[in-house]
């Protein structure tokens, strides 16, 4: 029977296949695991193992020390030997208490204990209580200078000489008791691990023949398939060889036109865009020039020549009313013509930076709206793009504008910080606030929605980024972050 080509035999073996590698590493990391965990619980039962040899050195030790301190009782070395005596006991008591407890605390150690080695514990613990109070008794009698020397044949050194080897006959059963237990948790691991490579290598083996076999002979036959279908499309590939070419070169400079394209018409609208701003400020400080030098001055001298007139006129009071409202009139036109001239384009904001004028505009709104304004900065004063400048004024400008007209605030703090390599600028007030989804609802003709949309549009011209938080009855703030590059 020729063999059929199977179309979901690719899925199938990668299907089979990432079961086969998901049991492989779980095994692996599964004997990983046990291995670490032998190898942690092996150290840990060495340990053990030694702390437990240990406590038979140090009950010979005691044993040793009480029998000098006895047969040397005018020793000049009796306070060596009482140091040397409790130093030992103080040991000998931790490493007992651990191990009775499961835990020695002073190395940090667990202590896995069986029933048979508790109850060895157990059973030899009230002997060694009994062997550690009597020597406790003798270092302390020693230390108190109870006793100059020990008597021969005390009672206390009595008990502990004649017990030490029952100790000891203890104290072995219990290190040979760890050992045997360490040996089969050793030989219970191996066990594991050895069963956990039979499964890894039966796995390989099932991988091997399920998995590899058949996609090689899949394999094999579609290449087979290809070979033959090779000989049959070789004439047809080489004609849509140079159709594809044909096709490509097409396709490459139609693609090279519509991006030519799109790349002017981008390029266009930003220039569009930008001669428009910059038509407009050229305009603003066109206007305002005229104001200040020509209408201002035309108004000053006018101011001078009423003052002139007046200085003639006779002295009843209705001419004086009349001549003195004239010039209060007059000033106050030079006053608003000065006004309009800097909120069109002040000289300070082209002569000494963004800082200096914001300083300026900030004083002038507190002065003219009776409101408190405070500004903070950090900026060092350095000049940046003519636009950028101009567009943080004018936002400024806006924001200080809608907060005193529309939200009637008293309180208004303007910031300016440098932060790496952007330019923060925030206006806050404590003015009515607003419902933004309110105010997106409303015609883009409103005062406040039209000054919003304005901040928008001249944040966006300068590759800015602008946040306006409000709620109604907690006050405006408004964020712009502008690229100082």
């Amino acid at each position: 029977m020729s063999q059929v080509a199977n179309p979901h035999i690719a899925k199938k073996i990668t299907w089979l296949y990432l079961l086969a590698l998901t049991a492989v590493a779980l095994l692996t990391i599964g004997g990983q695991l046990l291995v670490q965990r032998s190898l942690r619980r092996q150290q840990n039962d060495s340990r053990v193992v030694n702390i437990a040899g240990r406590q038979r050195m140090l009950s010979q030790k005691i044993s040793k020390t009480v029998l000098l301190l006895q047969n040397h009782p005018d020793s000049t070395q009796a306070s060596i030997y009482v140091a040397d005596l409790t130093e030992a006991l103080d040991l000998w008591k931790k490493n007992h208490d651990g191990l009775k407890d499961g835990y020695l605390a002073y190395v940090q150690t667990p202590v896995h204990n069986s029933a048979a080695i508790s109850n060895m514990l157990t059973q030899i613990d009230p002997l060694f209580q009994a062997i550690y109070t009597n020597a406790r008794f003798i270092s302390s009698s020693y230390k108190a200078e109870k006793l100059k020397a020990l008597p021969a044949f005390s009672k206390e050194s009595q008990f502990i000489l004649s017990n030490e080897r029952l100790f000891l006959k203890g104290m072995d059963q219990i290190v040979s008791q760890y050992d045997i237990e360490a040996t089969n948790r050793v030989n219970y691991s191996q066990n594991i691990e050895y069963i956990l490579l039979f499964c890894t290598l039966g796995i390989l083996l099932l991988e091997g023949l399920f998995i590899f076999r058949p996609a090689v002979n899949q394999i094999q036959y579609t290449i087979g398939l290809l070979i033959n279908s090779e000989r049959r499309t070789q004439k047809i590939n080489e004609e849509l060889v140079q159709a594809n070419k044909s096709l490509e070169e097409t396709r490459e400079a139609l693609l090279e036109a519509t991006n030519q394209k799109y790349l002017q018409q981008m390029n266009e609208q930003k220039l569009r865009a930008a001669y428009l701003i910059e038509g407009q400020e050229e305009e603003r400080k066109r206007v305002a020039r005229e104001i200040h030098d020509g209408l201002g001055q035309m108004l000053t001298a006018l101011k001078f020549g009423i003052e002139r007139i007046g200085d003639n006129l006779n002295d009843s009071e209705t001419a004086r009313n009349n001549m003195a409202g004239l010039q209060d009139l007059i000033s106050q036109t030079i006053s608003e013509a000065r006004t309009i001239s800097f909120n069109l384009m002040p000289a300070v904001l082209s002569d000494f930076g963004i800082s200096s004028a914001l300083k300026l505009l900030t004083a002038q709104v507190a002065a003219n709206a009776n409101v408190n304004v405070t500004f903070n900065t950090n900026w060092n004063g350095k000049r940046l793009l003519k636009n950028t400048e101009i567009g943080l004024y004018r936002v400024s400008q806006e924001a200080l504008h809608n907060a005193v007209k529309y939200a009637g605030a008293k309180d208004i703090t303007v910031e300016l910080w440098s932060k790496k390599k952007y330019l923060h600028l925030t206006i806050a007030d404590n003015g009515k606030g607003f419902k933004q989804e309110r105010l997106a609802a409303q015609p883009k003709k409103t005062g406040l929605a039209h000054g919003i949309s304005n901040m928008k549009e001249r944040v966006s011209m300068i590759n800015g980024e602008i946040e306006i938080n409000s709620k109604a009855g907690k006050g405006t703030q408004i964020n712009v972050k502008a690229p100082l590059l």
